[in-house]
């Protein structure tokens, strides 16, 4: 019966409809983790482990097993929607997640829980799973506004997802946080089950039931397909870029915060001053602070990417966004106050934020119909591969160069990458006659 469902032509709107059901799902699956992973290293403790050094251990560990799972997984369930669907492969990874958050809950062992983080990272990759089937139901020339919007559910969620878990754990327990997340995966689920259709777009007909309809072909011939296009593996690779320079200086954001300490570096405290006021509070407060100002940039930009892309190409926004990006982090290393490194790392995210959300739209564009699901599982991959790789990076670059250097690297590699880009990377053709129309008198 879904499946008969699923195959009826599209209304005008239905893609529109599936969009906001489709964020939502992205809202509530990425909000998980930032839910609860603020607060494992408490959670590790409960779990019996004392010693501090420990605890940083299996919290690194804890992190790397989930960005190591979904790594290696991605690419294969990306593959997979595209033979069975991209909507069944949107509600395993949250259907997925939302049980392995609610069995942490209950763990007993600091093992159970790394391997309960690992299986996480194997059946979650919610933003991939969601990009695909956005970018399989919506109109071509309507799919960089498309997935910008969804991309405003990440930021969101990066955004908002510690604040309330922290209201959570406080008021309800750590434990019972887990499984309060678990209901809110429960509930995103029904909601796209029920309201998301995967049907054809730009008015197709509908296509028989079974594989054929959602691409079909072999996993190895669906992920050779996406890596035939040049075109495609060129804004992957810049993908993984443009995200590893989010990745790359989080070992030393803290660190850059505590040395604007009121007193000395390391007693807690940073003092903020602006004109007529000024402020001590603690560094977790101070973070917690810069965290959510590249949040609310990155959103506002996200939301932008659209119009912009279909004014001056998304190529070029993207160009754009990763030079500029590429110029501001090495001032960060010249800050000398904690409200000029807010300021300067809230510009960072206003031009961060439009990068990722204009390469998925090139991704979209480039990609061979019916092979969404393979391109954005590999985007998937790239992105976590970056989690992994980005920090151990920082951390290395840091302890050759100190603190300024790590922004001083990062920066010279996005100036690299939007070089390349530019010498690589074209305007897909539907972007390009949408925006001749939308130019034309």
């Amino acid at each position: 019966m879904a499946a008969a469902r699923d195959s009826r032509p599209p209304a005008p709107a239905a893609w529109r409809r599936n969009l906001v059901f489709i964020w939502i799902g992205v809202f509530v699956g990425l909000m998980g983790a930032n839910f609860v992973f603020p607060f494992i290293p408490f959670f590790i403790q409960d779990l019996g482990v004392t010693d501090e050094s420990r605890v940083a251990f299996y919290t690194g560990i804890t992190a790397s097993a989930t960005g190591l799972s979904l790594t290696l997984t991605a690419p294969l369930w990306g593959s997979l929607a595209d033979r069975f669907g991209r909507k069944p492969m949107f509600l395993r990874a949250l259907i997925g997640a939302g049980l392995l958050i609610g069995i942490m809950g209950i763990a007993q062992a600091v093992w159970q829980l790394v391997i309960l983080r690992f299986l996480m990272g194997a059946f979650a990759g919610t933003m991939g799973a969601a990009a695909a089937l956005v970018a399989a139901t919506t109109p071509k020339e309507q799919v960089g506004r498309a997935l910008g919007t969804l991309q405003t559910g990440q930021f969101t969620a990066n955004m908002l997802g510690p604040v309330l878990g922290g209201i959570v754990a406080a008021n309800l327990g750590i434990r019972e946080s887990f499984i309060f997340c678990a209901a809110l995966y429960g509930i995103a689920a029904v909601l796209v089950y029920l309201f998301v259709r995967e049907t054809p777009v730009d008015g197709a007909p509908p296509a028989p039931t079974g594989a054929a309809k959602h691409g079909g072909g072999s996993l190895i011939g669906n992920l050779r397909a996406v890596i035939g296009e040049r075109q495609v593996v060129f804004v992957l690779v810049l993908l993984f870029i443009l995200w590893l320079s989010t990745t790359f200086v989080r070992p030393v954001m803290p660190l850059s915060i505590d040395g604007f300490a009121a007193g000395t570096p390391g007693d807690g405290r940073v003092h903020l001053e602006f004109p007529g006021f000024a402020w001590d509070m603690r560094k977790e407060a101070a973070t917690g602070i810069v965290f959510a100002v590249i949040g609310l940039t990155s959103t506002i930009a996200a939301l932008a990417v659209a119009p912009l892309g279909e004014r001056v190409g998304y190529r070029n926004t993207v160009v754009g966004a990763a030079l500029v990006t590429g110029i501001l982090y090495p001032l960060l290393a010249f800050a000398h106050s904690l409200l000029a490194f807010m300021l300067l790392f809230g510009a960072v995210g206003l031009f961060q934020g439009a990068m990722v959300p204009g390469t998925n739209a090139l991704i979209a564009a480039g990609t061979p119909d019916g092979k969404q699901g393979s391109a954005f599982g590999l985007a998937a991959s790239m992105q976590s591969m970056a989690l992994l790789l980005g920090p151990l990076g920082g951390g290395f670059t840091s302890g050759i160069g100190g603190i300024g250097a790590v922004y001083v690297v990062i920066g010279v590699i996005l100036v690299a990458a939007a070089a390349a880009a530019a010498l690589l990377v074209r305007e897909p053709d539907v972007f390009a006659v949408r925006r001749r129309s939308t130019a034309a008198p």
